[in-house]
């Protein structure tokens, strides 16, 4: 059994919280309110205002109202939407909906930049990307852009980073339209933690987390897309060499439609992807349903992909892996597992070789890894595993076939026997 890399990546976060406890322990609130709403003692009429004048450390509570700013925090910061009570009634929405704008010339236009910080906190704020003009596919939109940076994306609703055209952009990495994106120019270390979020209407990734030296806790977020229309969407999408703890999210994209098998797979929902991540990435705990493929792995070592209920998964495999973004998926364990209704179970499967709970891709340097504990129920195949990986154990209702267990170049035919 592998050990669990999400407790070191909490540490790592705790650590750094512990380093900025003296910073925050001298700590002043600012309170910012709109003219004309109910918002006792409100300092400031804009959040721009407040960060300005804010010292390293200080927490900004911010009343319910619409704001239309757009926001760049360069020091540590809480930015903290709160309750008012408005004619009796206690009232919870802080909106940030700005007319998107390119600032500093940085490459991504977001309601939130955070950059060349840490110890960053932005929770209970609804942020709404959607007023972009945005006509091609640059420059990037997010609701929130960590770049060069640490901290916590906590509580927040974050919708509306769309393309007007996306279907021109037909990327897979690294696409446009971000819930929340996590990068960096610079080495690192970065940490971030994106918790207990909703995030819908995005056009490429409900997050993004990409490069070496950035780590990312996804946990506990309502992840929502709408499939195949937009090409290429996926719900958490970690790449780069980037180290991803993925926990407890729940994740829906959106079913094939109308699309033919091939179409589909052309412009495919993931829910979560690895792409050449950093060693120790883990996938665990996950409610994930309606995509094309409920994980796809492209590269990886030393992984944990665990523990996962994926469902209603058409097109292609419940669990899709494979090692050419880097040249191997490697030295990880795949156990414990649930995976409901992948199919259709027809003629598609036989030529694109797909849907199974568990699809390997021989070829492209899977080995050492170890399959175990898998439930599948309603699919083409259980597992079709390459030589080079070991299947421990598995549980396999309603398939046409339980194990494939050979380098096949095609699959054998879907007839019932």
């Amino acid at each position: 059994m592998l050990p669990d890399k999400s407790s070191s990546v909490r540490v790592l976060l705790l650590v750094i919280s512990f380093l900025m406890m003296g910073l925050n322990s001298h700590a002043a609130t600012i309170t910012v309110g709109k003219p004309n709403t109910s918002c006792p003692n409100a300092q400031y009429n804009t959040i721009n205002a407040a960060v300005k004048a804010a010292a390293p450390g200080d927490v900004i509570k911010i009343c319910p109202a619409l704001y239309t700013e757009q926001i760049i925090v360069t020091k540590p910061l809480t930015l903290q939407g709160i309750v008012s009570n408005v004619n009796g009634n206690e009232v919870g929405r802080v909106l940030l909906h700005p007319a998107l704008q390119d600032l500093q010339n940085l490459p991504v236009e977001a309601v939130i930049t955070v950059m060349n910080t840490s110890n960053v906190t932005i929770e209970n704020l609804a942020i709404d990307a959607s007023r972009n003009s945005v006509q091609g596919c640059t420059p990037e939109i997010a609701d929130i852009h960590f770049y060069n940076a640490s901290g916590t994306a906590n509580n927040n609703t974050l919708s509306g980073a769309q393309l007007a055209h996306p279907q021109s952009c037909g990327a897979i990495f690294p696409g446009n339209g971000f819930g929340v994106l996590v990068d960096s120019n610079t080495p690192g270390p970065f940490q971030v933690a994106i918790e207990n979020n909703s995030i819908h209407d995005f056009t490429k990734d409900g997050v993004q987390a990409i490069n070496a030296g950035v780590t990312v806790d996804v946990e506990g977020n309502n992840i929502s897309g709408v499939g195949p229309s937009i090409p290429f969407q996926f719900g958490i999408f970690i790449a780069n060499g980037a180290v991803g703890v993925v926990k407890q999210n729940v994740i829906s994209e959106g079913d094939c439609g109308t699309l033919s098998v091939p179409a589909c797979i052309g412009a495919r929902s993931e829910g979560v992807t690895l792409r050449a991540v950093g060693d120790g990435t883990v996938i665990d705990h996950n409610i994930i349903t309606r995509a094309q493929s409920g994980i796809f792995v492209n590269g990886a070592n030393n992984s944990q992909i665990t523990n996962n209920l994926i469902s209603d998964i058409d097109a292609m495999s419940g669990i899709d892996i494979q090692g050419s973004a880097s040249g191997y998926f490697s030295n990880s364990l795949i156990d414990g597992n649930t995976i409901f209704n992948v199919g259709p179970i027809d003629g598609w499967a036989t030529r694109d070789g797909e849907g199974c709970g568990i699809d390997e891709y021989s070829g492209t340097g899977v080995s050492g890894n170890t399959i175990s504990h898998t439930t599948v129920n309603d699919a083409y195949c259980g597992v079709a595993a390459v030589a080079a990986d070991q299947v421990a154990s598995g549980s396999y209702s309603n398939t046409l076939y339980t194990q494939l267990n050979a380098d096949l170049n095609s699959f054998p035919p879907a007839v019932e026997p």
